[in-house]
């Protein structure tokens, strides 16, 4: 009796030791149990940064399944895998059982020489990764090393994953030991190039401006109407251009002229697998990325005033309150007469422009343009006053923008200039994607999608809400009670601008993420049935796969033939253009966190006041004036005591031992106590 009862407590201390400690899991048994006879699951596994666990992320769930690292079962990041998913203490996880497919995976390496020989007596090495994009070191053989010599940067292949060390092969040495190690690293990893192959360039030169009397008599001809773009200072690919005509019954015809690319890049030629496989134009902090060579995007296909271009037109009839009637579409040939600025048309609207002013385009400003702006202007009010009875989510959130000098170096870090205008093209373009994804909703389509928020997410969103003093029943939670939600966030005197601000990004979070799809299930931060991407084709592979599909039946070849044809490739279209776009993001963001690092790593040790914006169990984002984020881990370290606790109800850290709390919007005295240009992070601590 006496042995059995100490046997009962030693398996309740093992279960006590159970618990996951910084990083270092203990082994133990836990109680497993299967959740339902459904409960295996297919998806990606992500790793987590520089920690030894991972997560199986799901599309209906938030936050994916918890992986522990004996449960990874050799899968890394981006692979896809079949998992099931168990009770852990109560908690669901996911066990790995097998990888089903490798992703295509680009890593950039450091080289690591071994002084050791194997038992066999031959050389040998490991790679590490550069850029934190791979979870664990690969073994090199010494057959395997190639060039490399110790610390080179290289390009590897991974031969065989099996093994506590994958196996590689070093293809290239792409940095040799002491060169310095810029974004490069991270476009190579990402799978973008800068570079377009010869035989594509050389295929572009044969491309010229069409002119031809067939093709343009076949058109459309909208030469002679008014029309203009508006875009940024420094844009380049001007994709979209716009002409407006007031009726007299007071309704108006919206023309949406948007760059006929797809009369350029033929179906799966060589120049369309390129722009397949990158599936966007990729802006970086210090340069542009194109899907398509310059040639195309900056000359040929590009909406330049004082030349002749062919293009696809949305000719779209709205009522004098701006709701979309119905629309047409055509190819066209047009010829812009004004290239804007978003800062110049609100100038003009300002009145800081006037007539005869010279604009950026270098030509002079003329009263057929002010009345367009203003007939545009008016129109935009009243599509707008449409979008708040619809209920369309407007979240405005600012983004930071860099200044770099010729040598890269951070000169200013600020809040992305945003003008009025902006939201003029904005509804203008949103019109025009609408009216032609309805327009086409019977044939085979690419669509946007943005999908209903999950009910956990709504649970959460609620508590939150309730800890704000915010009172809000849902019903349907539709686009409609958010965009009321989010009106009485902006109406609520009892709320700081800051608390505002965060509940805004709680509210954004709780929605899932746009994607692609060949089956529409609406729009609903849109707050629409219908929705595609068609106005970008110049830097988006969707909105040229989409124009292929209208062309097709504008010119009566959409037969049933070609019908099963895009029927048969839209799914993977979907499903490539999602996963790129991501990849896109990521690549951005690491740019973006790569020079801001680059600016900070000279001031360690100095202090900066920081506003806390976002509570976490394990720490909390701060944020300074020129909008720069970043995170301040308040975990303790192997060996510590926990000082800070985290109270998930309240939102805030306390620390009894200096009898401080940390609480959303406080004001922090923190010092730069590293920064870790490897991992692109910056670590500071609290004064």
């Amino acid at each position: 009796m006496e042995n059995r009862e100490k046997k009962k407590k030693n398996r309740y201390r093992d279960r006590k030791k159970s618990e996951f400690t910084f990083g270092k899991w203990i082994k133990q048994k836990k109680v497993e149990k299967d959740l339902t006879p459904k409960n295996i699951i297919k998806w990606k596994y992500s790793q987590m940064q520089d920690k030894p666990f991972g997560f199986v992320d799901v599309e209906w769930v938030e936050k994916g399944y918890f992986v522990i690292e004996r449960n990874r079962n050799g899968a890394f990041d981006g692979d896809e895998v079949e998992a099931q998913v168990k009770i852990y203490n109560g908690k669901e996880e996911a066990v790995i059982l097998k990888v089903l497919k490798r992703t295509e995976r680009n890593v950039v390496w450091t080289f690591q020489y071994s002084k050791k020989k194997s038992k066999s007596g031959e050389e040998f090495g490991f790679v590490v990764p550069k850029t934190g994009g791979f979870s664990t070191d690969i073994f090199i053989a010494g057959a395997n090393i190639g060039e490399a010599r110790n610390g080179d940067i290289v390009w590897v292949e991974i031969t065989n994953y099996q093994g506590k060390n994958p196996a590689g092969k070093v293809i290239d040495v792409l940095w040799k030991k002491g060169d310095e190690v810029d974004v490069e690293a991270y476009i190579l990893e990402a799978g973008f190039s800068q570079k377009f192959d010869e035989d594509i360039t050389e295929d572009l030169q044969k491309k010229k401006p069409n002119t031809d009397d067939s093709e343009i008599n076949r058109r459309k001809d909208f030469r002679k109407m008014f029309t203009f773009t508006i875009d940024g200072e420094d844009a380049k690919d001007l994709d979209d251009a716009i002409s407006l005509v007031k009726k007299e019954t007071w309704d108006y015809k919206l023309y949406i002229h948007i760059a006929d690319v797809a009369h350029y890049v033929e179906e799966k030629s060589k120049l369309d697998k390129e722009a397949f496989k990158r599936w966007t134009s990729v802006y970086l902090a210090d340069r542009v990325i194109p899907m398509l060579p310059e040639e195309l995007s900056n000359h040929l296909c590009s909406l330049n005033t004082e030349s002749q271009k062919l293009s696809l037109t949305c000719e779209a009839l709205l009522s004098k309150s701006g709701q979309l009637v119905k629309s047409t579409l055509y190819e066209s040939v047009i010829e812009s007469n004004f290239r804007l600025t978003y800062k110049e048309v609100d100038e003009i609207e300002s009145w800081k422009i006037n007539i005869w002013d010279e604009l950026f385009c270098g030509i002079k400003c003329t009263q057929e343009l002010l009345d367009n702006l203003e007939l545009s202007q008016e129109l935009k009010n009243k599509i707008s006053v449409q979008k708040v009875e619809q209920g369309v989510l407007n979240f405005d959130f600012p983004e930071t923008k860099l200044i770099l000098d010729e040598n890269k170096k951070i000169v200013e870090i600020k809040e992305y200039p945003r003008y009025r205008s902006n939201k003029m093209i904005e509804e203008f373009m949103v019109t025009a994607n609408e009216a032609v994804s309805r327009k086409f909703a019977q044939y085979p389509f690419l669509y946007r999608i943005h999908e209903t928020p999950l009910e956990e997410s709504r649970e959460k969103l609620i508590v939150l809400l309730n800890l704000f003093n915010i009172d809000y029943k849902f019903k349907n939670f539709d686009t409609k009670e958010v965009w009321e939600l989010l009106d009485i966030l902006n109406w609520e005197n009892n709320l700081s601008e800051w608390q505002k601000k965060f509940l805004e990004k709680s509210i954004l979070r709780t929605l899932s993420k746009a994607i692609y799809s060949e089956e529409n299930q609406g729009h609903f931060g849109l707050g629409v049935k219908f929705y595609s991407h068609f106005t970008s084709p110049i830097r988006r592979y969707p909105d040229l796969q989409i124009h292929r599909i209208i062309k097709e039946k504008l010119q009566w070849k959409l037969n049933e033939t070609r019908i099963i044809h895009y029927k048969n490739i839209l799914p993977s279209v979907a499903v490539k253009t999602s996963d790129q776009e991501r990849k896109a993001e990521k690549l951005e963001y690491k740019v973006r966190d790569y020079y801001i690092c680059d600016h900070y790593k000279d001031k360690v040790w100095q202090q900066f006041e920081w506003i806390i914006t976002t509570m976490l169990p394990y720490g909390c984002f701060v944020q300074l004036e020129d909008t720069a984020e970043w995170f301040i881990e308040l975990i303790p370290k192997i060996g510590q005591s926990k000082w800070y606790v985290y109270d998930e109800q309240l939102m805030r850290f306390d620390n009894n031992k200096l009898n401080v709390q940390l609480n959303l919007w406080d004001k922090l005295n923190v010092q730069l106590d590293e920064v870790d240009m490897n991992l692109l992070r910056v670590n500071f601590v609290i004064v």
